[in-house]
């Protein structure tokens, strides 16, 4: 007797031999086989399925060349039917009109104010007034942005997978851009999208662990900040110039556990260079650090001082960051003051979210852009990591790059900067700004082919292309200052910045991490998915290509003095 799974089992294989029935017979569908061989065995194969009186196939009379090609045309179906569902514009003004309805009160008291989201949560969270009313409703907030996500998330993610011909940067490094300003405004221009996190779902877990007060404050100081960003997640456009959606390896359980336990491999590397010792698992790490009970003894068996790193701006002794870092609230979400395990755990929060960074940008074909220096750090170590445990012999040190781009001058770059919201809107409308954007893809392909024996001198090559494209840029916005332009009611002049802007990427040979789907379409000429139907003859020779390839994660980062 066959087992409930079983069952299950050849009641799908049999919708899908269905499933490619019916599309084979549309006329506008055609499928051709690379190679004489492959066709002929594949027209064999279909002129073996047999039908019951019911028209459903018999199983006996399916093989595996056909079980595999109904599995592709079932995935191409099913993605074509969610993006069909919803689109990305619907599912944005679903989640602002959620935001919207529970904090637009205190929205508009922070316009009328003209102060930041951070300053209305502290006034709220640790005033005099009580917040037990809104302690009350967080959960029934949290709850209905779950339901909602599992109902769009995936649409809204298949819509931007298959936006090939975007530069896509996916925020990662912190919960969502700071509040004191606008990602956007930043670095909007040398992008098509950027798509940000839900930050109620990227801290879902912590509201189980803060106190009353600091679930207020965080409650609050998401919904306002992501409510800055309304206007350009709504604005209608080609491509969306803001997209927030959740982290799935948030969402999903399952998913959430891989992303920890990459996070642990990568946190016993790390510790192994802070303190020069191997460490073969967690539980080893852990014991380490609770003997460490004192601040001397960790201190004097750390060994790489440089990597122990609580922020960059902290200027102060180690010793006196570990004392400090005793009494925060990242500790107390530990729930320990051992400052052994403080230093021993501190890599994985942060390795943790290098992952799930580079998954989520890989998954939809984008880059990952770092707003936060601290965590611009932790993500050149985990590049740095996978290169040197990906090619032990190697001089890693070569497959690991990072470059600033400021001009071969070496003097700082001037780029656009403080564009504001309503003069990036004005402009993406205008199209006046496709030429800026496209200096982010020169030679960037190149990185993709690179692999360990050329990757050195290819990178050089890149980064040099990409400092004469901004040389040219500063050049260009010269020129654009000299007209005199108003747009939004300002001088273009104003919107200039003196900063830097980095780019970092490593030769890791590691599949789960690359770069756009843009270039890679370009380096294999491989087809579109949703081509897909048109041209599954390419399937074998595509998946052959990717197999050949070595991808370099990217990450970039943009920095300037307020």
């Amino acid at each position: 007797m066959k087992s409930k799974e079983e069952e299950e089992y050849e009641k799908r294989v049999k919708a899908r031999v269905l499933k490619l029935k019916e599309f084979l017979e549309k006329s506008d569908k055609k499928i051709n086989i690379v190679g004489k061989e492959d066709a002929v065995n594949f027209e064999e194969s279909f002129r073996k399925i047999r039908y019951d009186s019911d028209g459903n196939p018999i199983l006996e009379t399916i093989d595996g060349r056909i079980r595999s090609l109904a599995l592709v045309i079932e995935q191409v179906d099913h993605r074509d039917k969610m993006k069909s569902a919803i689109s990305l514009q619907q599912i944005q003004e679903g989640y602002f009109n959620r935001i919207k309805g529970n904090f637009n009160h205190f929205y508009k008291m922070m316009i009328d104010n003209n102060v930041s989201p951070s300053q209305v949560a502290n006034v709220i969270a640790y005033g005099k007034q009580p917040i037990d009313n809104l302690d009350e409703v967080i959960k029934p907030i949290l709850k209905d942005l779950e339901e909602f996500w599992e109902l769009v998330a995936e649409s809204g993610y298949l819509h931007l997978e298959e936006d090939y011909d975007s530069i896509k940067a996916v925020f990662g490094g912190d919960l969502f851009p700071s509040n004191e300003e606008n990602i956007a405004s930043k670095c909007g221009i040398y992008t098509d999208t950027i798509i940000l996190p839900c930050p109620f779902i990227r801290s879902r877990h912590m509201f189980n662990v803060w106190n009353k007060e600091q679930r207020v404050y965080y409650l609050l100081k998401h919904a306002l900040n992501i409510l800055q960003y309304k206007e350009l997640a709504l604005t209608e456009l080609d491509k969306p110039i803001i997209a927030i959606l959740p982290d799935r390896e948030m969402m999903d359980e399952f998913s959430y556990e891989n992303i920890a336990k990459l996070g642990e491999t990568d946190a016993l590397y790390h510790a192994g260079k802070v303190f020069d010792r191997k460490f073969e698992s967690m539980d080893e790490l852990i014991d380490f650090g609770k003997s460490l009970d004192t601040i001397e003894k960790v201190t004097n068996e750390i060994k790489d001082r440089n990597r122990v790193l609580f922020d960059t701006e902290f200027k102060d002794s180690l010793e006196l960051q570990i004392k400090n870092h005793m009494e925060t609230d990242s500790a107390k979400a530990m729930r320990t003051d051992n400052p052994g395990i403080i230093v021993s755990m501190m890599g994985f929060g942060r390795m943790s979210i290098c992952n799930e960074l580079l998954v989520k940008s890989s998954k939809v074909g984008g880059i990952p852009l770092i707003d936060a220096p601290t965590s611009w750090e932790y993500f050149k170590w985990k590049l740095e990591y996978d290169s040197e445990r990906t090619y032990p012999d190697k001089d890693y040190s070569k497959l690991h790059v990072v470059k600033g781009l400021n001009g071969l001058d070496s003097s700082k770059l001037q780029w656009i900067g403080k564009i504001p919201p309503k003069g990036l809107i004005e402009l993406r409308k205008s199209g006046a700004i496709n030429e800026i954007r496209e200096i982010l893809l020169k030679g960037i392909d190149e990185l993709v082919n690179a692999n360990q024996f050329d990757f050195t001198s290819t990178s050089h090559k890149v980064f040099n292309n990409l400092n004469n494209a901004f040389n040219q840029h500063q050049e260009n916005i010269k020129k654009l200052t000299n007209k005199k332009w108003k747009i939004a009611g300002k001088d273009f002049g104003s919107w200039l910045v003196m900063g830097s802007v980095e780019i970092a990427s490593a030769c890791t040979g590691n599949m789960i991490f690359g770069l756009p789907s843009a270039i890679l379409g370009q380096v294999l000429d491989a087809p579109k998915l949703k081509d897909l139907p048109k041209t599954v003859d390419n399937i074998k020779q595509t998946e052959r290509e990717k197999e050949q390839l070595k991808k370099s994660p990217l990450g970039l980062m943009f920095k300037y003095s307020k």
